[in-house]
This record gives C-alpha cells, structure tokens and sequence, in this order.
C-alpha cells in the first residue's frame, strides 16, 4: 500500500494550470526580449559596417606600400559604397582594385547610411565625411595634392548611433563611437 501511494505521486505530473503559467510566463520573457534582441543585431550591423571599413582602410595602406603606389578608398555617400582603387602610374589615372562594397543598408529596415556631416567630430578631425581616403606609397594618408593629410574621417548613422572610423597623419586607423554628445575610441 505504501509502495503504491509513492508511484501515485511521482507520475502524477504537471496541472493545466501550472503549464499555462510557465507557457504564459515564457510568452511575456520573449515578448520583450525580441525588440530588444533585433535592436542590438542592427547596433551589431552598424559595428560591422564600421569595422568593414576599417578594414578596408588597412587594406588600402598596406597594399600602396606593397605595390608602391597611391591607393584610396573613395565613398559614395549617397549609395553607401565604397571601393579600393590602385593608382595607375602609367595612364595617371586611379583602378578600381576591388569591388564595390555596400553597408548593410542593403538588409531590410536596417538603416544605416554614411553621413555627409556629422554635428560634432572627434578630437582633431572635421565633421564633414572625406569622399575618399588616400594613401601614398608610404602609407601615410594624402590629399588631393599629395600632401600629407589628418582630416581623414568617414561617419555612419543608424538613427541615433553614430559611428566614425578616422584615419590619423600617422596612418593609424581608428572606431569611433558617440556615446553621450562625446566621441570614444573603440
């Protein structure tokens, strides 16, 4: 008798009601936690896009030292593209090297566009984005006119998150991230 009271009450289970608790309970935990979830996959988008473009940035400036010639990344703001291009010694004229390569703007209600002008800038840099970046066969970032250059800077926006990757007279490329009105290195 002991023995079959002890079996009753382990196969007894879970009540309908106890489920329809922790189904409902389930429910509510996932009904906030997928806005919150899609917001940070498109903060994680917008991070990738800039690091792409650092990327791109450090592949530019190594390959004008390797090939010993001037390479650029060239923006087209209005599309969000950019290229790396090689300078041709012989015609004067710049070569696409690479594809075009897109933000993720590309993936739907993503949002994420460059910006021409941003309202404040990292210390040192203007707050207009460069149409291009270029470097010459030392690695070093150049104008138009060949001189050495330090207003490098290309800004992204998604809503309100900004971001910026910069490229210093030294060459180094930096992220940056608008936290607070102020502009932190990443």
């Amino acid at each position: 008798m002991i023995m079959g009271t002890y079996r009753m009450k382990c196969e007894r289970g879970f009540s309908m009601v106890e489920l329809t608790m922790i189904v409902g309970v389930s429910v509510i935990m996932m009904a906030i936690a997928i806005p919150s979830l899609s917001t940070s996959m498109r903060d994680m988008q917008l991070i990738a896009d800039a690091r792409n473009i650092a990327t791109s940035l450090t592949v530019a400036r190594m390959s004008a030292t390797a090939q010993m010639t001037h390479c650029r990344l060239s923006f087209d703001l209005d599309s969000n593209k950019w290229r790396l291009e090689r300078l041709n010694r012989s015609t004067g004229q710049f070569e696409l090297q690479q594809a075009d390569n897109a933000l993720s703007s590309e993936i739907a209600n993503s949002g994420i566009t460059f910006i021409s002008n941003s309202g404040t800038a990292p210390s040192g840099f203007s707050t207009s984005s460069s149409t291009s970046i270029r470097f010459n066969s030392r690695g070093i970032p150049i104008d138009g006119a060949g001189v050495p250059s330090a207003d490098n800077i290309i800004y992204l926006s998604k809503g309100d998150r900004y971001f910026a990757v910069s490229v210093s007279l030294a060459g180094k490329v930096q992220l940056w991230k608008l936290l607070d009105g102020q502009w932190v290195a990443q």
